[in-house]
């Protein structure tokens, strides 16, 4: 049984989120430290800045296509009628 899941975000809380985090890139960028809640970033922090930003930036556009990640599903065979021939 596949289960449907779905984005733990709101459409707004990421737009808030995705707008955070690009000043966050733009005051490292040039040299600044930035504070979102109690963790400050540096310059040194902005790879992370990226990544962050793209997992934001996807969670969104799946949020807005009208569907979450796409689960994948095993099919086990049932009777031994296995597709690579005979277990042992």
């Amino acid at each position: 049984m596949a289960l449907l899941m779905t984005s733990i975000w709101t459409r707004q809380e990421l737009k808030e989120q995705i707008a955070l985090y690009k000043e966050a890139l733009k005051a490292c960028a040039s040299g600044a430290s930035y504070t979102i809640g109690n963790h400050s970033l540096t310059r040194q922090d902005l790879d992370s800045i990226r990544a962050h930003l793209k997992y934001l930036a996807d969670e969104l556009a799946a949020l807005e296509r009208g569907r979450g990640p796409i689960i994948v599903q095993a099919r086990i065979p049932r009777g031994g009628n296995f597709p690579f021939g005979r277990r042992s």
